[in-house]
C-alpha cells in the first residue's frame, strides 16, 4: 500500500451544514493540489455535534451524493467525516468512503456508542472492510477505538488501512482541565499506535478541532486535537500536537508482514 493521506482536523461549524460543506470542499481542493491520494474528516463534520443533528436527518442522502461529486470533480478519494443516517426505525452514526470515480467503496455505522449517543442513536451491526483501489480498507468511528475486537475482526478480513473519523472531547470545569487534557491526550496516542501495531495496519486518526460553546451556565466543550497517522513499525508518522485546525498529509508505504487472522 502506497498513498498520501490529507487529515483534515477541521473546526466544525454546529448546526450548519451548508458552511461546513463549502469549507470542506476547499481542504478537499487543497489536498488534492497537494497531490494527496485520499482526504479525511473527523466525526460530525457535516452537521455538527449530536445535540443538533436531528434537524438534517432528512439530508443525509444529499450529503453523500455532494461528497460523490467533490471526489469525481477532484480526482480524489474522501472519507467525509460522519452523519447521522435513518434506516428504517433506527438512525446510525455512518461513515463513507467514496472513490475518485464518485463510487461508494465501502460504509460503516458507529457500533459503540457514547453514552449521550445511546439514547438517540442505533449501534452498528459490524465492523466493515472492503476493498479500494489502494487495498482493504477498515472504518471505526471516534470510541470504536477503545475496543480491540473490533479491530481483530477487521484483521480477519484482511484490512490493511483503518481509518477513524471523531469527535473527542472534554467538558471538565475549567479548573480540572488541564490535568483531564493531559490524560485524554495520553490515551489517544496511547491507542492509536497500540491499534497500529497489535494490528500492522496503517491507522488514521482524524479529530475536530478547537472549541465548543455551550449554553450559559455550562462547561464549554474543548476538542482535544491530536490528529495523527501511525505505522505498525515507523510508530507516528505525522501529529496535530494541539487542537488548532490543519491539515496533515502522510504518506503511506506498507505491506503487512503478517497474515490476516485466522477465523
Amino acid at each position: 500500500m502506497q498513498m498520501l493521506i490529507a487529515v483534515v482536523q477541521f473546526d466544525v461549524a454546529p448546526s450548519d451544514p451548508d458552511t461546513n460543506l463549502r469549507r470542506m470542499e476547499a481542504f478537499i481542493e487543497k489536498a488534492a493540489r497537494s497531490g494527496a491520494d485520499l482526504a479525511v474528516f473527523p466525526e460530525d463534520a457535516v452537521t455538527g455535534p449530536l445535540e443538533g443533528q436531528g434537524s438534517f436527518l432528512t439530508r443525509s442522502g444529499e450529503f453523500l451524493a455532494h461528497f460523490q461529486q467533490l471526489a469525481l470533480k477532484y480526482g480524489i478519494d474522501i472519507v467525509p467525516g460522519t452523519w447521522t443516517v435513518v434506516d428504517g426505525a433506527s438512525v446510525y452514526n455512518t461513515a463513507y468512503y467514496v472513490q475518485r470515480d464518485g463510487t461508494v467503496a465501502g460504509f460503516y455505522s458507529k457500533v459503540h456508542l457514547w453514552e449521550t449517543e445511546a439514547a438517540f442513536l442505533t449501534p452498528g451491526p459490524t465492523a466493515a472492510v472492503f476493498p479500494t483501489i489502494h487495498g482493504r480498507v477498515g472504518l471505526t468511528i471516534c470510541w470504536d477505538i477503545a475496543f480491540p475486537e473490533t479491530f481483530a475482526q477487521m484483521r480477519r478480513l484482511g484490512v490493511e488501512l483503518v481509518i477513524s473519523p471523531t469527535y473527542w472531547s472534554f467538558t471538565r470545569k475549567a479548573e480540572q482541565r488541564r490535568s483531564v487534557k493531559v490524560s485524554e491526550v495520553d490515551l489517544i496516542d496511547s491507542l492509536c499506535r497500540t491499534r497500529a501495531f497489535e494490528n500492522d495496519i496503517v491507522f488514521v486518526y482524524c479529530n475536530a478541532a478547537g472549541e465548543l460553546e455551550t449554553p450559559e451556565g455550562e462547561d464549554d466543550v474543548t476538542l482535544s486535537g491530536r490528529s495523527q497517522v501511525t505505522h505498525p513499525q515507523a510508530g507516528v508518522l505525522v501529529l496535530a500536537e494541539g487542537n488548532a485546525e490543519q491539515m496533515l498529509l502522510a504518506r503511506i508505504d506498507h505491506t503487512q508482514a503478517a497474515p490476516p487472522l485466522a477465523s
